[in-house]
């Protein structure tokens, strides 16, 4: 409560004590002495004079109520705040764990995978390992994209593209064989003759059952820089070396890849 409320309920209160009083003595003691000094008439009766002649008496108005606090100092209404609109969520981004599993690659990095025929071991790019990692199957990601884009298509280079059906991006690592020595892939053989050896492919060298178009299993005998006219006959280690090699010439012409039967 406030010192100025306080202030404005007391000078009220003082003003009406004088009305008060004056109603008070006409209707009370003033008439009382008229009555036992007069005729003996009623008190009754001279009231009802009183009333013809005076009109109502002042005792008879009514106090104003008065709040303690009001315009003189009170405190102020707070204003009523509209409710707040609350803004509506914006929805969520669809999200494609495969996808996501491709946009994680990072260029320079390897990844342990190869091909199982015509496609790929795994449905999705695992994590990366050291590309000197000793392995079956290993490549260097040489390029990533958000997009569908062409990729270099020589002897161990591939490109593993995915398109999400949840988002419609597409996502492309464009990948180049890393060899590893004493480690085998898949081949073609045609009587005594490997007429194609699945340079993209990785198998263990006990396996005895191949996928198609494949029959038979060759090992990584050696990996060198390609001389010219690289061929073959670059494979044999000595000239008292008469085992039979077969070779690819890899990255662009600058690596020799030499093959040998299983034992």
């Amino acid at each position: 409560m406030r010192v100025r409320g306080v202030r404005v309920r007391v000078v009220v209160v003082l003003l009406l004590v004088p009305l008060l009083l004056v109603g008070c003595g006409r209707r009370g003691g003033g008439d009382h002495g008229r009555d036992t000094a007069g005729s003996g008439r009623a008190p009754a009766a001279r009231e009802s004079g009183d009333a013809r002649d005076d009109g109502p008496g002042l005792g008879d108005l009514p106090v104003p109520d008065i709040e303690i606090g009001g315009s003189g100092g009170g405190e102020a209404a707070t204003p009523t705040q509209a409710p707040r609109t609350q803004a509506p969520r914006p929805r969520p981004t669809p999200t494609d764990a495969k996808e996501r599993a491709f946009r994680a690659v990072a260029r320079g990095t390897c990844l342990p995978v190869h091909r199982n025929g015509a496609e790929w071991n795994v449905s999705a790019p695992p994590d990366a390992v050291s590309c000197r990692s000793a392995r079956a199957g290993l490549f260097e990601v040489t390029r990533t994209a958000t997009r569908s884009v062409s990729c270099p298509s020589g002897t161990g280079q591939a490109r593993w593209s995915y398109r999400s059906a949840v988002t419609g991006g597409t996502t492309t690592l464009c990948l180049n064989r890393v060899w590893v020595r004493d480690y085998c892939v898949l081949a073609e053989q045609s009587g005594d003759t490997i007429s194609s050896i699945g340079s993209l492919t990785a198998a263990s060298c006990d396996d005895t059952r191949v996928p198609r178009p494949y029959n038979q299993v060759v090992v990584v005998d050696a990996v060198y820089r390609a001389p010219a006219g690289a061929g073959a006959d670059h494979c044999r280690r000595s000239a008292q070396d008469n085992r039979r090699y077969w070779s690819l010439l890899a990255d662009d012409g600058a690596t020799l890849v030499c093959f040998r039967a299983r034992s």
